[in-house]
């Protein structure tokens, strides 16, 4: 195992896909410092910290991990590494485990590198200080990684399955897409409120009349009730993305609710897709 991983991350360190990821998410993060140096410039007077900033990487990082992983695990497969690993005695548990761990680990450093950017540019002064407390910067960094490293698991199982590296990157990379898709799709029909609010508009016609409409509260037709709002709940806190999402628009200075639970729903999520992959992957025929 310590020889496979000793291998893996210096094919990982020599990976110029890897680097240009890493490139992408420094450049994403200064891009959105340019943003917010810009309204500081434009609008002294307005303040606009960058709090909501601070996880956006994260929320489209699956798609940089699916194009950096599919790659790394695909070109494996494309040139026989695999096979010639078992054939060396490698176990199948450990080739997966392996790529787990390196996969994870490019992917945090991914993250974190966004966010390193965002928080040394405010601590520098170039942009606005944050809003929110360090302790409340440091749980939600510590919270995201957990988030992240699950995203990366979903991603890994299905790179360790498809032996193509066309196929596995093409894969997962509309699974990524679909996962931002479903994110909001979730998210904000939970946001949907229960009743209509109540309205008076009056406007004038082209006769010259005054007509006035008056709305009355009534229910909800998307507002999520029962086991289907349970279920949206459900998936609410399990999915990464939708993780993310809720900590990147609900999380204030005051102390979390259930969002500490997520590392648990992250950690619940890697050990299923892991097993899983597991499992599988020992069945796989490696050709």
């Amino acid at each position: 195992m310590s020889k496979l991983l000793r291998g893996d991350f210096i094919k990982l360190f020599k990976s110029k896909i890897f680097w240009l990821g890493f490139i992408f998410m420094a450049g994403l993060a200064s891009l959105a410092t340019w943003t917010k140096y810009k309204d500081l410039l434009e609008n002294p007077d307005y303040y606009n910290p960058p709090d909501g900033i601070l996880l956006a990487g994260a929320m489209y990082i699956g798609i940089v991990i699916a194009v950096v992983i599919g790659v790394f695990i695909g070109s494996d497969y494309s040139y026989g590494t695999v096979r010639n690993k078992h054939i060396m005695g490698h176990s199948r548990v450990a080739m997966y485990l392996s790529n787990l761990i390196i996969s994870v680990t490019a992917a945090e450093i991914m993250h974190i590198v966004y966010m390193a950017v965002i928080i040394g540019a405010s601590v520098a002064g170039i942009i606005r200080k944050f809003e929110m407390s360090a302790e409340n910067i440091a749980t939600l960094i510590f919270i995201s990684v957990f988030s992240v490293a699950a995203l990366t698991s979903v991603i890994v199982l299905v790179c360790m399955l498809v032996s193509s590296r066309t196929a596995g990157s093409i894969s997962v990379i509309i699974l990524s897409l679909v996962l931002i898709m479903a994110a909001n799709t979730i998210y904000f029909r939970l946001l949907e409120k229960e009743y209509t609010q109540p309205y008076d508009y009056t406007f004038t016609n082209e006769y010259g009349e005054e007509i006035e409409i008056h709305k009355e509260v009534t229910k909800n037709p998307k507002y999520l009730t029962g086991t289907t709002r349970k279920i949206y709940l459900f998936f609410n806190d399990l999915l990464p993305n939708n993780q993310i999402m809720q900590l990147s628009y609900d999380y204030y200075d005051e102390s979390p609710n259930h969002t500490e639970s997520f590392p648990l729903y992250s950690l619940s999520l890697i050990v299923v897709t892991t097993a899983t992959g597991v499992l599988v992957f020992r069945r796989k025929d490696l050709k």
